[in-house]
């Protein structure tokens, strides 16, 4: 056997045999048959879609900043002669406290200045009053002159002609009667510049005025109070130090109210927004256009400010205004809210106040409407999975879904904008492969059905 393999021909001849008997193996073989298996159907949990009244809400982030922030300059020139001790960083001081005086020495000899310009200003304008009263006598008095030396004159005349009069005494009265008439002539020129006069004499009044005024203001600027309740930031100045006008003092916020500039994701905000349409706004026409305060109303925004991670109560916000631009580098959505009496209603250990600069968390409220709702935890990554009428799981794409706490709810009018409809059963157990088509076998969940109410009942 050996002597037979080492011959040239038996390789080939075995490899040969080798090929024939692998196909003969295949040929051989009985056809393959594929058997059907029936899969039992997978239970699964369900609840059943339902329409609720509620107020759609949106969560953003911001930082407090004081709704007033006061920047005092000096604007009078003087050395501080006046410090309040309780002028510190961080104190609270209440409105009308007297927080800083300069030397007021030279306002008052200002002051005093421009009372002495004033009454000379009015002198003047009495006396030239006075002359114009007189003007008026004189004139009446020149012209009855007047009219005398005429008639004299006159009569003078028809005497020289009949020749009972000489010429030097006619010359007299002619002379007489020009020097009346260049009386009557300068009077009325008095008349005409006495009024002239008078306004320039107004207009020095008004300046001795406005002197006044304003070494008053000067003066008075010299005490520096603080005009609202407020809490001192930053101080700049100390006693005895010379300041000048420009000069920077101190610091105050404002403690009445503070405000957060929240910001919200864009595709939240802009299914958050999807309800704006119901109020109507003719753009065509900007005379139209409604306030910002008179939309906000409008629009039935509301808001509350929390602390996160903290157990205190929520702060009740009035939304102020929204912004009209996105922020460049988050591409958020910013809106203004504002907190009244942080300050007055603190509560040491219980409820503090809102201080600048403090991390919060905006809830944005919507006007109350109808949606569809089912536990968040239902959706997977905008789809759920609902149970036909075979009993079959189908997934569905939700594209107008909005999360909100514990729930997920769908801007649907009447059903007509949604995928889900109301009614309809959503598997919300785990399903692992979510097959569309497999066999399940639903079974309504009662308790999540209880919780969901009353989530629903937080929201509304």
């Amino acid at each position: 056997m050996l002597g037979i393999l080492q011959r040239k021909w038996a390789l080939p001849l075995v490899a040969f045999a080798g090929i024939v008997i692998t196909v003969l193996i295949v040929k051989l073989q009985p056809d393959m048959v594929h058997e059907v298996q029936d899969h039992a159907p997978v239970p699964v949990n369900v609840i059943e879609v339902t329409r609720q009244s509620l107020k759609p809400a949106i969560i953003g982030f911001g930082t407090v900043k004081p709704s007033l922030n006061l920047q005092v300059k000096a604007e009078v020139t003087g050395r501080v002669t006046y410090q309040n001790p309780e002028l510190k960083k961080g104190e609270i001081l209440p409105a009308g406290t007297l927080v800083l005086t300069i030397d007021d020495t030279d306002y008052r000899l200002a002051l005093e200045q421009a009372r002495a310009d004033l009454l000379a200003a009015q002198a003047g304008l009495k006396e030239n009053d006075l002359a114009i009263s007189n003007n008026k006598l004189d004139l009446q008095l020149a012209n009855q002159k007047l009219k005398v030396r005429s008639d004299e004159w006159e009569r003078l005349s028809r005497l020289h002609k009949q020749g009972a009069l000489s010429q030097s005494r006619l010359d007299q009265e002619k002379q007489a009667r020009l020097q009346q008439q260049q009386e009557v002539q300068s009077l009325e020129n008095q008349r005409t510049t006495l009024p002239i006069q008078r306004k320039i004499l107004e207009s020095q009044l008004a300046i001795a005025q406005a002197k006044l005024e304003r070494s008053k203001r000067d003066l008075a600027r010299t005490r520096l109070t603080l005009p609202f309740d407020g809490r001192i930031s930053q101080v700049y100045t100390e006693k005895n130090q010379l300041v000048s006008t420009g000069n920077n003092l101190f610091d105050a916020i404002g403690l009445e109210k503070i405000e957060v500039n929240a910001q919200f994701p864009i595709d939240q905000f802009s299914r958050f927004a999807s309800d704006f349409g119901s109020v109507e706004i003719d753009f065509s026409n900007q005379a139209s256009f409604p306030s910002m305060d008179k939309l906000l109303k409008q629009l039935e925004l509301t808001a509350t400010v929390e602390l996160p991670g903290s157990n205190y109560q929520p702060w009740q916000a009035k939304v102020e205004r929204v912004s009209d631009t996105l922020d460049p580098q988050t591409r958020t959505v910013g809106v203004t809210v504002s907190v009244s009496d942080s300050y007055q209603n603190a509560k040491p250990g219980v409820q503090p106040p809102l201080l600048e600069g403090m991390f919060t968390q905006v809830t944005l409220l919507g006007k109350s409407g109808s949606y569809l709702v089912m536990p968040r935890f239902a959706v997977h990554k905008h789809q759920v999975y609902a149970v036909t009428p075979e009993n079959t799981l189908q997934r569905k794409d939700l594209t107008n879904v909005q999360l909100q706490g514990d729930l997920a709810i769908v801007n649907a009018h009447n059903g007509q904008d949604s995928a889900v409809q109301e009614g309809e059963k959503i598997i919300v157990s785990d399903v692992f492969p979510a097959v569309s088509g497999m066999s399940v076998e639903p079974v309504i969940d009662t308790k999540l059905s209880g919780e969901l109410s009353g989530w629903v009942e937080s929201a509304q």
